[in-house]
């Protein structure tokens, strides 16, 4: 398969499914201005992934010591035994007795996923696959479908931004405000590793129904002793994503706060703000990146009276005009709508016949499907391309 060109022409979602789609094993390498990431691939499934420019806090060594798993000198003595032997730091580790083949795997399988969910930022580079046989991770990394880092890369791009809004830098302190509220009974689960479930919303470790889920527990566990957002993703051993994630939930529910070093003045959110509403609900209830909070928010704006949005004046109240705010609640719902459509794609290897469909995989609610006031949305597939407009009035 001769598959070779740039990431702006065609973007590293698409790169990976085309490699799932036709169980391929081979090495892809993506490589920009910055760093060269190669990509080791069996059947289809991501089996190691590696940053030749890898920056020293990527290595995995420096993990275990920044997650207070392995002294500095412990990993300083296993690095001079590994330039005498030239074996994997990891093989090296066990070896010394330092720490076990368990802790290799997780730390490695952190290693591999940070490196890959890093390039569905990339906006611009090139990539070129290679089909030659690969090994297996001789540190016991499981493989991961591509299906599933397409689908949490997605969604990872579609929530970074809000995320980002409530964690300045993670220089930062933490500090709690208030107690977190009795973890609820929950079944027994057997959860896959690298299933991510939390993606998925309801039922993963961020899916209670007051949006604190045993990631968010794990995370404010932590808190103390003048910690930083950095020492939080460090020890929790969650990674980068899904720490930040379990952080701005908790900044958005008022739990924690997060307090630049010497300033007494917190870094918050304004919980009240219809923003924060709807990253809330996006957070507790959506699936695979496709927020039905966008129509909460129009519910919101079209039941209000005007009075009621803050006009004081007749006068004012009749400038109000529905007709606009339908616009803008139309604009992001068809927003919400291609995102679902685009995962259902990559989900099922083609776009649905009808909307309808995505309701019945979860993707959206059936409210979704309608135009604010009346009528539902206008969708076709013709030749492999959709078309979804606004119906006509």
């Amino acid at each position: 398969m001769a598959l070779k060109g740039t990431i702006k022409d065609f973007g590293v979602a698409d790169i990976f499914q085309l490699i799932s789609q036709q169980a391929k094993t081979g090495v892809l390498v993506l490589s920009n201005d910055v760093d060269a990431v190669r990509v080791y691939f069996k059947d289809g499934s991501v089996v190691r992934a590696e940053n030749t420019t890898r920056p020293a806090q990527m290595l995995l060594g420096n993990f275990m010591v920044r997650a207070a798993i392995l002294p500095q000198e412990k990993l300083d003595q296993a690095l001079k035994e590994q330039a005498k032997t030239l074996k994997r730091i990891g093989a090296v580790l066990v070896d010394l007795g330092l720490v076990t083949p368990e802790i290799i795997t997780e730390f490695s399988t952190m290693q591999l996923t940070e490196t890959i969910y890093q390039l569905f930022e990339w906006k611009v580079g090139t990539y070129e696959f290679e089909s030659v046989e690969v090994e297996p991770s001789p540190e016991g990394v499981k493989p991961i479908r591509a299906e599933t880092i397409v689908m949490n890369g997605i969604r990872m791009t579609d929530e970074w931004p809000g995320i980002r809004e409530r964690i300045p830098a993670y220089s930062w302190k933490v500090e709690r405000m208030r107690a977190l509220p009795p973890a609820p009974e929950r079944p027994k689960r057997n959860e896959d590793e690298f299933d991510f479930s939390s993606f998925e919303g309801g039922d993963g470790p961020s899916g209670d129904i007051d949006g604190i889920g045993s990631y968010e527990r794990k995370i404010y566990g932590l808190i103390g002793q003048g910690r930083t957002v950095q020492n939080l993703i460090d020890l929790s051993r969650l990674g980068e994503f899904e720490a930040c994630r379990a952080l701005s939930t908790l900044v958005g529910e008022g739990y924690i706060r997060i307090v630049k070093p010497g300033d007494p003045q917190t870094v918050d959110v304004d919980r009240d703000t219809m923003g924060a509403r709807a990253r809330r609900l996006l957070e507790a209830g959506v699936r695979i990146g496709v927020s039905s909070a966008l129509v909460v928010l129009a519910a919101w704006l079209l039941t209000r009276a005007p009075t009621q949005l803050g006009w004081r004046d007749p006068g004012s109240a009749a400038r109000y005009q529905p007709q606009v705010v339908a616009a803008h609640v139309s604009e992001a719902q068809l927003r919400v709508l291609r995102r679902a459509l685009d995962v259902y794609r990559i989900t099922h290897g083609s776009y649905p016949e009808k909307l309808e469909a995505l309701v019945e995989a979860g993707l959206v609610r059936e409210q979704d499907l309608n135009f604010p006031y009346q009528g539902r949305y206008f969708y076709a597939v013709n030749a492999g391309a959709i078309s979804l407009l606004p119906p006509l009035r």
